[in-house]
Order: C-alpha cells, then structure tokens, then sequence
C-alpha cells in the first residue's frame, strides 16, 4: 500500500537500529488506522476501500477475525482465530499467503467465500441423510484450492466424515493447505493443476491476490505479477485411476479459466453421482466451445441450476453457454444441485 502523507515520515534516517525502530512501530500502527488504500490494482479498490473501513470498524469494537502471529518458513503468514468462526475453535492457527483479498478477508473478518462453503456444506449433509448405515463413501473435491479455506469450511459447518481431494498446483499454497487441514482425516493434496494432458506449464499469479493465479497470462496484471513452472496432470486420467470409485460426489472448481477444459474431461459416471457442484463461468475470449458444449452436456441431471447460491431454480442451459462463450471477460459461480 502507498500512503502519500507518510512519505517524509518514511524517508527519515537514522544511525541507530533503535531509532528505526522505534520510528517504525508508530508508523505501523498509523497505517493499519489509515482510512485509504493503495490506487492499484484498478480491479479490486472498491472491495479493499470497503474492506479497509469494516478494518476500522472493527479494530474500534477489538473484533477482528483473526490476529497475525508471524511467518511460516515458507512465506505463509500465520494467523490466530480470534472467535469461534467456520474456519475452526477460537486461538485455531492457519497459514495463508499474505495478499489484499483472501488474507485480509480472514484477517478481518475470520472467514473467505462462506457462502461457497455453505453451499458444499448442505451437499454433504444432504448426501449424509440419505446414506444413512449404507456403507457408501463421499468426497469433496476442491479444484483450485488456494490455501483449502473454502473446503475448510465446508467440512466444519457439515461436520460430516468425508475423503477431500483438493488440487492445488503452487507449492506455497499447497504448504498452506497441508497445515490448515491437518486435524482432517482422509485429506489428498493434489500438487498439480488438472488439464487435458501431462505436461509442464507456466502459472501466473497476481501479487495483490493470490486468488488470481492462472495458466493464461492475459487474466493476471503484469504489475507485481509471479510467474512459476507447475505440473499438468490428464484430469479424465486422474479420475479413472484415482477417483472413480466413490459413491457421492460434492465438486468446487475455480481454475480462473481451465473451468470446461478440466471438467468436460471429468467422466460421465462421475458427474452422475455429483449432488451439488460449484463452478466458477469465465468468459475469457481463449474459451474452447468444444468444451464448453462437452461440460454442459453433461449437466442435464441437475434439478437446480443457477448463478445464486440460495435460489433454487433451473436455468436453461442455452443462458450459460451464452454468458460462458461471449469473451466479455466476467465471471460468475454456477450452482448446481441434483436433488430437492
């Protein structure tokens, strides 16, 4: 963050390590209380304009979500939950890499994306009442997991007993979600990105978000933007070898753009056994149509299909395919549900 007043406050010198550092904390503690945000990116100011002051808000009535306690070696930042929260029990310790959205979010607020969450939660649930005694197992599978907050979340509010599969090519972030859901049986870290082939790639991330990570460059802003090799691994053989034999299905995927190429590979039998699915729609102009026609093909067993998570309605497909192939650039979560 940039803050003009602050800058001559910044510029001073000292020969003494004490002086600069007792300089430095005031500094500190003006900048959390300062009301302004840096201008860049362009894109998400209005989300950390607003973030910033529910920040002041909150700092006002002492009840921030979680407190920052340091750094993991690996470049995470570690934060205590101040309050019993989806996430986990008050004094729960996560690791999340430090950016202006997912960080500040659960550092203020002790949650990322609940309604997401609530959502894969009542498919749990849902799969739990009707399998009762059967014997028949489950998986959340978490698609472009980021640090596993979503799917975190999701476990805790079900508190349903479950195998997660969660994929998530950038080492840090996977660190991350190894750590987060330690105290979870049954847990599969993915280190690779799902896709059409094995194979190497470059992933771009955007500094200020870590949410932002993609395989197409054009997504993220060149400003500050990290870029690293990862690992592709065949999604439809993925599945065949390693998750063909579950019962139930409950699937989050929010690959910032891969969304139809990796699931129209998903097999049919898989999506057959799928009750409750997120799907993040990009319309990005590098969208196949092949694929996209594939996925939504496979998408006519849902009862309810819609861009609200709470509305229960069905959607004609012809709506998605229109919004997903028209290269305006949005985005949008498509919410799918089989049964009443």
């Amino acid at each position: 963050m940039h803050f003009g007043i602050l800058a001559p406050l910044m510029k001073i010198k000292s020969s003494t390590p004490l002086v600069k550092f007792r300089l430095w904390i005031p500094l500190m503690k003006i900048k959390s209380w300062f009301p302004l945000v840096s201008p860049l990116p362009i894109a998400t100011l209005p989300k950390r304009l607003l973030m910033k002051w529910v920040h002041i808000v909150r700092l006002l009535l002492r009840i921030e979500g979680a407190q920052v306690i340091g750094e993991s070696p690996n470049g995470n930042s570690r934060l205590r939950l101040r309050k019993d929260c989806a996430l986990g029990a008050k004094g729960t310790i996560l690791e999340i890499p430090k950016d202006h959205v997912i960080f500040e979010s659960v550092r203020q607020f002790g949650s990322w994306e609940l309604d997401e969450s609530k959502f894969l939660a009542a498919g749990l649930t849902n799969i739990a009442k009707t399998q009762r005694n059967t014997g028949e197992s489950t998986v959340l599978l978490d698609i472009g997991a980021n640090s596993g907050l979503v799917a975190l979340q999701a476990i805790n509010l079900a508190k349903t007993s479950n195998s997660l599969f969660l994929f998530e090519p950038v080492p840090q972030y996977a660190q991350a979600i190894q750590k987060n859901l330690s105290g979870l049986p049954r847990v599969e870290i993915c280190n690779f990105a799902l896709s059409d082939r094995n194979d190497d790639a470059l992933m771009y991330t955007e500094a200020a978000n870590h949410g932002n990570t993609s395989l197409y460059e054009n997504t993220v802003p060149a400003i500050n933007r990290v870029k690293q090799t990862i690992r592709l691994v065949d999604a439809a053989e993925y599945f065949r070898t390693n998750l063909a034999s579950f019962d139930r299905y409950v699937l989050k995927c929010d690959t910032q753009g891969m969304d139809a190429l990796i699931l129209s590979r998903v097999p049919e039998s898989v999506w057959q056994k799928v009750e409750a699915a997120i799907i993040e729609v990009t319309a990005l102009p590098q969208i196949d149509v092949d694929h996209v026609n594939a996925l939504l093909n496979k998408l006519s067993g849902f009862q309810y299909v819609s861009w609200h998570a709470k509305k229960r309605e069905k959607m004609e497909i012809s709506e998605i395919r229109e919004f997903w192939l028209s290269k305006s650039e949005r985005h949008k979560n498509l919410y799918l549900w089989r049964s009443a």
